[in-house]
């Protein structure tokens, strides 16, 4: 009766864990997308700059707002990237999907940084 518990949390655990390698790879997907969409917006916005349809305060004001989010969305993208090779692992270790060693179960130390 534990070992059928046992095997049900596990594959409820790599089914959550698929879920969300999932999720995670729509959005690196989405601000993929944003990234590279950046350099075409960046061009927009200079040549409306470029040609008055905009003043050079709000130029200024929307260029640092690109440049931000891109910052943003590049960090975001590596630190999902971090998760996805961690979740890898994770899969890889016996008893996370489905194995019958408790490895998997182990408690493991997280890091307090």
């Amino acid at each position: 009766m534990l070992k059928e518990e046992y095997a049900r949390a596990n594959r409820a655990m790599a089914d959550k864990m698929a879920q969300l390698g999932e999720n995670l790879t729509r959005r690196v997907r989405d601000l993929r997308d944003q990234v590279t969409n950046a350099p075409q917006n960046l061009l927009g916005l200079e040549s409306r700059f470029m040609s008055g349809d905009i003043p050079e305060q709000e130029y200024k004001s929307t260029r640092e707002e690109y440049r931000n989010q891109l910052q943003t969305n590049l960090r975001s993208i590596d630190e999902i990237r971090s998760l996805l090779m961690v979740m890898s692992q994770l899969e890889m270790r016996p008893g996370t999907a489905g194995g019958t060693g408790q490895a998997g179960m182990s408690p493991r130390p997280s890091p307090t940084d």
